[in-house]
Order: C-alpha cells, then sequence, then structure tokens
C-alpha cells in the first residue's frame, strides 16, 4: 500500500482515505501489537509479565525433560529478559557520562563507526523508552559480575551474533570497563539452514530424537533373532537415536554453516549402527 500511495501522491491524487487506512492497518498489525505489549512489560504492567512468565516457566520444564534425555543439566535458566530496569538505566547513565552516546529521534546510540570497517550505530533504548538487546546484554554483563564474580564469561551463540557480541564487548570497553569487556568471549558456531522460527519451519530436539528412535527401530527389527534378545528395546533404540544424532552433528566442523539433516539422511551413524547389528 506504501507504494500506491508514493506512487499517487507523485501523480498528485487525494490520499487521505487511503493514508488513513495505512495508518489503522499498522496500528493493529502484529508487529504494533507485539511493540505495544513489550511496553507494557518494560513498565512492570503486572498482567503482561504474568503471561510472559507463565510461558518461560513451563518452556523451561520442557528443556529440562528434553535435556535429561542428553544427560544434559544446567543449574540456573537465567536470561537477558530477567535483566532489571535498573541496570539498564546504569548503563545508559555510563555511556552518557562518557560521551559515547548521543540521542536520535528519541532513541539513545552509541556510534562505533570508527571502530568498524563501515557505518555502525547501536541503540542502547529505543525511542519509545523501552530496552533492546544490547541494553539488555550489557546490563546482564555487570549484574552477572556482581554476583557470581567470574573469572571469564563464555557466550556459546550463533555466527550469527558476531557483529553484536564484538559491539557488546566495545561498548563496555569504551564506558570505561575495559577489565570487564577482557572477561568476555564468544565462542560460535554454525547456523542450520532452512530452519526459522519466524517462519514455522523449526525442528524441535524431541521431534528429531522421536524420528531418530523410529528408524533405529526399524535398523533393529531387520535381525528379528537379535530383536527378540534384547531385554528393553525402547531403552536401547533411545540411545542409538541419540547416538546417531550427536555423531552426525559433530562430524562436522564447529564453525560450519549445514542444511538440516533429515533422519533419512543419517547416512554415516545409521548404516554404521545396522553393520553392526546385523553382523
Amino acid at each position: 500500500m506504501r507504494k500506491v500511495i508514493a506512487s499517487r501522491k507523485s501523480q498528485g491524487h487525494p490520499l487521505e482515505d487511503m493514508e488513513r487506512e495505512l495508518e489503522l492497518l499498522q496500528a493493529n498489525s502484529m508487529d504494533e501489537r507485539a511493540i505495544k505489549y513489550f511496553k507494557r512489560m518494560c513498565e512492570g504492567d503486572e498482567e503482561a509479565l504474568g503471561l510472559w512468565k507463565k510461558f518461560r516457566d513451563l518452556s523451561i520444564i520442557k528443556y529440562q525433560a528434553s535435556f535429561a534425555r542428553l544427560n544434559i543439566h544446567y543449574d540456573v535458566y537465567a536470561g537477558e529478559s530477567q535483566i532489571k530496569n535498573e541496570s539498564m538505566k546504569e548503563v545508559e547513565n555510563m555511556t552518557k557520562e562518557k560521551r559515547v552516546s548521543e540521542v536520535s529521534d528519541g532513541a539513545v546510540l552509541v556510534d562505533l563507526t570508527k571502530y568498524s570497517k563501515k557505518p555502525s550505530k547501536e541503540i542502547v533504548r529505543k525511542k519509545d523508552g523501552t530496552s533492546n538487546y544490547m541494553s539488555r546484554d550489557i546490563g546482564a554483563v555487570f549484574e552477572r559480575d556482581e554476583e557470581y564474580h567470574y573469572d571469564n564469561m563464555i557466550y556459546v551463540i550463533a555466527s550469527q551474533q558476531d557483529l553484536h557480541m564484538a559491539q557488546l564487548i566495545k561498548i563496555i570497553e569504551l564506558i570505561g570497563r575495559k577489565g570487564l569487556a577482557d572477561k568476555l568471549e564468544h565462542v560460535n558456531f554454525g547456523l542450520v539452514h532452512e530452519m526459522s522460527t519466524r517462519r514455522g519451519t523449526v525442528k524441535f530436539l524431541d521431534d528429531i530424537l522421536r524420528d531418530a528412535k523410529d528408524k533405529m527401530h526399524e535398523v533393529m527389527r531387520s535381525n528379528q533373532a537379535k530383536y527378540e534378545q534384547v531385554e528393553d528395546p525402547e531403552k536401547v533404540a533411545d540411545i542409538l537415536d541419540i547416538s546417531a544424532v550427536l555423531v552426525q552433528d559433530m562430524a562436522s566442523k564447529r564453525s560450519v554453516q549445514l542444511p538440516f539433516a533429515d533422519v533419512q539422511v543419517l547416512t554415516i551413524p545409521v548404516m554404521t549402527i545396522r553393520s553392526t547389528w546385523i553382523g
């Protein structure tokens, strides 16, 4: 609609009705509703925060069950969404005190252009007064340092965030905390192509393990005599499916970006297990 309005405006057509319609569509769009909901959360709205906490708690329960199958256990589940507003306000004040920030169209940003090969300005407070990933991540650095007094903090995050991490470390250095910035390390890994939560193409770990388990069962049943000797076929199939997925994932270098490997193409681990089982 924006293109149509621009075209007709250049031709001198009256566009008040179309512009009002566009404003109405924007005001009721999913993006705009999400922005307003997030602002409510930032302002401490109990209803908005309560719903967010409910989904977060349910997600963690599911994560714990999924990770347990891989014998992975975490002591703490903590994310940047839990960082206090006071910590982020302190970050903003520090950028002002060190004169490394500026205000543009109501937003507070840090100009990192002279530290980069191309123009680079990072927002630390959005124009509507809410926080963003950068301000929360910087606040998290300070809060975690205060709580854990860490010697090093390692971020295991996809290579897609290389620039974000470089900017995070540089901003902490610019606000006078180089010693703290030197403690931060980014260990990246390659993205898995063809997977996107926004596009609805994500593959969940439980689904992958379930399909791999079915495949392992198929391999095991190919030798019925051996299959009947197995005391607990379900447990054995589960161990084999986890092994197959781990072998497939670890067969490539950490930094390599790969397409998602469907269970049907877990060729190396499946064929290895099949030859061992049948042989």
